[in-house]
């Protein structure tokens, strides 16, 4: 009995330990038996082999299609970025006391804030993993800027995950699934390995107390995209905004909650055609200001390019850091009239190739034809001033068709 006792012990311990290897910090690497070089994550399983995060089966498999576990992706990101041990050791999960071989792993991770309390107060270890679970991960733990905005069929703005898996795409480490991003299904043990060696390629970004431009453009970016999908949640499930005031405390001040957010939430829409902030795309790189004049404050001023009239304008947006965390405390539009962008020929051109990058076609031609001279009135003051309308023709696969782009407020058909 003790002898059968012995073997159980040591298969399960065979098993835990073959996907995360607690060896040395190098091994040499090996072709597991269903892995063959022309597999899609091959490179990615060999480099994480041989750097010593990833071990095989004692019968030369990896079973690359079975999923991974909660407990595994936890003790790989903290291999792979070593996180500082808590300075105290405490409870935090039912399910995970100090005596589970993944307490430290586990511990570190939520003292970094990467992972949460869980539901009911557990962290569900030997579950596995879902595709936007560990894009949540992924981009908290390396500190992601969201430079792009995805646009997966299956993963809505209103969706608590999809800054996560915009991150992700917009750096390379995921590209979907034929459109989709296919956010319940479980990672497998190959995809963890390729998605963790893609961002491991990327590198975290450093955490400082002084902005950087990448940095104040991913908040531009991320924090009204969080701000917004928790409104249209709440309108969808029907609740009030005193229902709703306490989710918008991690992303936005007590202040601009009860202003902004407060005066906008009668009106907000569920249908996806009417947003309280932008969505900038290719704004911040052609107009886009930032100043940091203290530690916990950060000022935007940048502008809005859309196909609507009445959506082009100036924006400026106030971060305060509240408890180590950057938050909404202020959001301003101004329309653009006489005091105006004045874009030139070649950004006007980016604003074209930016719309057109979303329709996925191959073939993309922008040939510049003319510069016409317009007329426009400013909203407020109701003068009148010049401006140039830069005409394109674009060819691609969709066919051939001219598109106008105004220099005053980027607003283009």
């Amino acid at each position: 009995m003790k002898n059968i006792l012995r073997i159980v012990i040591w298969t399960a311990l065979l098993f835990v330990l073959s996907f995360v290897y607690i060896g040395a910090n190098q091994a040499s690497a090996k072709d597991f038996k269903d892995v063959s070089k022309k597999h899609p994550n091959y490179v990615a399983i060999q480099e994480m082999q041989s750097k010593g995060f990833i071990s095989g089966y004692p019968d030369g498999s990896f079973r690359p299609n079975e999923s991974i576990s909660r407990k595994h992706v936890a003790v790989l990101l903290d291999k792979a970025l070593n996180f500082p041990t808590p300075p105290t050791e405490k409870l935090i999960f039912k399910d995970v006391p100090k005596s589970h071989p993944y307490y430290g792993p586990i511990m570190k991770l939520s003292n970094e804030g990467i992972i949460s309390n869980g539901v009911n107060g557990k962290f569900n270890p030997d579950s596995p993993i879902t595709r936007i679970q560990m894009a949540k991960l992924l981009d908290l733990a390396y500190q992601f800027n969201m430079n792009d905005f995805a646009w997966f069929e299956d993963i809505n703005l209103a969706h608590w995950g999809y800054v996560h898996a915009s991150a992700l795409y917009a750096n390379g480490v995921t590209k979907g699934d034929q459109g989709r991003f296919l956010p319940n299904k479980p990672v497998t043990r190959a995809h963890y390995a390729e998605f963790l060696h893609r961002a491991m390629k990327i590198g975290a970004n450093p955490i400082s107390d002084k902005v950087s431009k990448d940095k104040a453009i991913d908040l531009s970016r991320r924090v009204p995209t969080i701000i917004e999908g928790v409104i249209i949640q709440g309108k969808r499930d029907g609740k009030t905004f005193n229902q709703m005031r306490a989710n918008h405390l991690p992303y936005a001040t007590h202040s601009f909650i009860n202003s902004t957010l407060k005066e906008d939430y009668p009106y907000a829409s569920t249908g996806g055609d009417l947003f309280l902030f932008p969505r900038l795309t290719v704004e911040p790189l052609l107009r886009f200001e930032y100043e940091q004049p203290d530690t916990n404050t950060l000022i935007v001023h940048t502008v809005e390019f859309s196909t609507m009239i009445s959506g082009n304008g100036f924006i400026d947006f106030v971060f305060k850091k509240e408890a180590g965390k950057w938050k909404m405390n202020k959001y301003d539009t101004k329309f653009a009239g006489k005091n105006n962008f004045e874009l030139t020929r070649q950004e006007a051109e980016l604003i074209v190739r930016d719309g057109y990058s979303y329709l996925s076609t191959p073939f993309l031609k922008i040939e510049y034809v003319s510069t016409v001279i317009k007329i426009g009135e400013d909203p407020e003051t109701e003068e009148e001033y010049k401006f140039n309308q830069y005409n394109f023709i674009v060819e691609s696969d969709n066919g051939r068709e001219t598109v106008f782009v105004n220099s005053d407020d980027g607003y283009y058909q």
